[in-house]
């Protein structure tokens, strides 16, 4: 997401996702992106996140993840 000021974005680390992305045919089980998440646990192997709001209040914040926090 672009951040309103231009400095900002040059001090952000960049994140780079190592390995392929699911394949939408046979997505793996648990979480589509547990190979690929940094956060991830055995929870995320195992059972398929659910859409929730990560910022109460605000509504458009939300995350399909077990640990939208760690992100």
């Amino acid at each position: 997401m672009p951040l309103p000021d231009p400095a900002a974005e040059r001090s952000r680390e960049r994140i780079t996702l190592l390995g392929d992305p699911p394949s939408p045919a046979a997505p793996p089980p648990g979480c589509a992106f547990h190979r690929r998440c940094a956060s991830a646990e055995e929870i995320c192997r195992t059972q398929a996140p659910v859409l929730r709001t990560v910022v109460p209040g605000e509504g458009r914040e939300v995350a399909a993840c077990h640990f939208p926090e760690a992100g």
